[in-house]
């Protein structure tokens, strides 16, 4: 990750460093893969990372179609993907603005050019309030909340820095995480925040969550329901008290079309349907897998074959074979175990993909996605940031 050094000044100065970061991170990996550009997706060196540019294109459409029917918009939320080129095409696809999980992202993401940023997570921490308040300066960037003393200090930076910070009060819709825990709470924060320097109120956010966690689609709708019904509830209270609730703010890709379709939600914000992984397609078949991992068969004994790609690069058990129709026997941290047959032709040596498990847990492990269009690598594109750490990001904002 390049240690950029940010020049609080003019416009054009910011412009610069956004150009800058992006586009380093682009030459770096390009200097690393650069040379597989043209080869075909069989002829990478394993473990390699895909991402198939039409499906990503086919998901986006869609969601992009559908969303035109819907009360709400659409933001797209980039911790699955952790990738500025996914994001602009979200963007491009009718996307709003993004969410992000941590303020690393949330600096990439406006380094990209996007300008409507929520940070959909408590932002806690000297370091981290403090980028967040440098941050504001150069976009509008918004919050979540659900908690006093954080809010002041929030406050307290935005104060100093010469900037204004938006506020989401994030509610709990029974996920049980972070989130006031009652529509009293909500109101007594809301009033809070209204009263400091450098923060607007802009609504509330709340993650339904936990029903993506029922795979029967007849039982998670009525949870998802139930949970926006107290979601609006809250807001009702706060509308009531001459609170501002201009956002609500809910869903993700498990519960994204139930909770699009409630006429109070303003925004969603899924984030795994742009490349879905083995989880997630089990609950929404309409949005296809473009995230890959290319493997070597590396062992094959008369019951089983192993691979070259494990638990750490394929994220959780529900990565699957693509294209043979062979169980998992298990994973190991670099192996991937799978039962066969007699009939099996696999050899070592062979080249086979996996679809992920899990997204997030594959793309935190590799440094870039080898791009491809049909059978054809296209381009290298950089992940950034690169799993849950900062890598030197907070620190270009500290001379500031």
């Amino acid at each position: 990750m390049p240690n950029v050094s940010y020049i609080s000044g003019t416009k054009s100065d910011v412009l610069r460093a956004n150009h800058m970061m992006i586009e380093q991170a682009h030459e770096n990996v390009r200097a690393m893969y650069g040379s597989e550009v043209g080869c075909k997706r069989k002829e990478l060196v394993t473990p390699a990372l895909i991402l198939d540019l039409k499906i990503v294109r086919q998901n986006l459409a869609y969601m992009a179609e559908r969303m035109k029917t819907m009360p709400a918009k659409l933001r797209a939320h980039i911790k699955v993907h952790k990738s500025p080129d996914i994001a602009r095409m979200q963007i491009e696809a009718g996307a709003i603005g993004v969410g992000t999980a941590t303020i690393w992202e949330a600096i990439v993401m406006a380094r990209a050019g996007i300008k409507d940023v929520f940070l959909i997570n408590e932002v806690v921490g000297s370091e981290k309030i403090r980028t967040a308040a440098l941050l504001a300066r150069e976009i509008p960037l918004k919050v979540a909340v659900d908690e006093i003393a954080n809010a002041e200090a929030l406050s307290e930076a935005a104060k100093r820095a010469g900037s204004e910070i938006g506020c989401l009060i994030e509610v709990d819709t029974g996920m049980v995480r972070c989130g006031v825990a009652s529509p009293e709470e909500a109101l007594r924060l809301a009033r809070r925040i209204t009263e400091l320097p450098s923060l607007h109120l802009e609504g509330l956010t709340g993650y339904e969550g936990h029903c993506a966690r029922e795979l029967d689609r007849a039982k998670r709708e009525p949870m998802a329901r139930k949970a926006m019904d107290y979601f609006v509830t809250v807001a009702d209270l706060l509308i009531r008290n001459g609170l501002p609730c201009p956002i609500l703010s809910a869903a993700g890709t498990a519960t994204w079309e139930i909770t699009a379709a409630n006429p109070r939600i303003t925004e969603i914000q899924p984030g795994s349907y742009a490349t879905m992984d083995g989880y997630h397609a089990g609950m929404e078949l309409r949005f296809k897998q473009a995230v890959s991992v290319l493997a070597t068969i590396i062992s094959r004994r008369p019951d089983w074959i192993v691979t070259d790609a494990g638990n750490k690069t394929v994220g959780e058990s529900q990565a699957i074979l693509k294209d043979y129709d062979y169980s998992i026997l298990r994973y190991d941290e670099e192996h991937g175990i799978f039962n066969i047959d007699a009939s099996c032709k696999l050899r070592v040596g062979d080249k086979v993909e996996l679809l992920c498990g899990y997204t997030p847990f594959a793309v935190n492990y590799f440094d870039a996605y080898h791009v491809v269009e049909g059978d054809t690598v296209v381009d290298i594109w950089p992940i950034i940031p690169r799993g849950p750490q900062h890598g030197g990001l907070l620190n270009a904002f500290k001379d500031r």
